[in-house]
């Protein structure tokens, strides 16, 4: 059985993997808008928005996960390793389905929202069928999730407010 110690970096090794990954995806992504329709970003200010915070919230959290290896207050780094991770997730995938919403139909982007709140909640519960003790903190961010999924993602791909 694995050290705790040895958990903790491995964990804090694979996080990181993760941001790196969709960090590229935001750098590819802006770079693709740029090249080929850049008026999509100067008719979308949310959407510039958007893409543009996520990358800096994408490094802040790569820093934060690594340090989670060596840190003496490992609870404060895992909090704003999430917190950045979270809201730069979230603004990727607001990103995607506006573009899905603006470029194919409103009907794909919905589906593509439903699914990026439903997958989540069913990763959830079975968290929590692991591990009982995860429900309240589960619950806690599936909801800051979704609710910024809904506010910067759902909404402004209705067309009920955008910048």
């Amino acid at each position: 059985m694995p050290k705790e110690e040895d958990i903790k970096k491995i964990k804090s090794s694979e996080r990181s993997k993760i941001n790196l990954s969709f960090l590229g995806t935001c750098f590819t992504l802006f770079t693709f808008i740029i090249a080929i329709n850049s008026k999509l970003l100067q008719g979308n200010l949310l959407l510039a928005a958007e893409l543009s915070i996520a990358i800096p919230l994408f490094l802040s959290s790569i820093f934060a996960r690594t340090k989670l290896a060596y840190t003496t207050k490992p609870k404060m780094w895992e909090r704003f390793g999430f917190t950045t991770f979270i809201t730069a997730y979230s603004f990727l995938i607001s990103v995607i389905g506006i573009m899905l919403s603006t470029l194919v139909s409103v009907k794909i982007g919905m589906l593509f929202f439903a699914l990026n709140i439903i997958m989540p909640l069913i990763y959830s519960s079975l968290e929590v069928r692991e591990n009982r003790e995860k429900l309240k903190s589960r619950i806690l961010k599936d909801l800051f999730f979704i609710f910024l999924i809904i506010i910067f993602g759902v909404l402004p791909s209705l067309g009920i407010w955008n910048l």
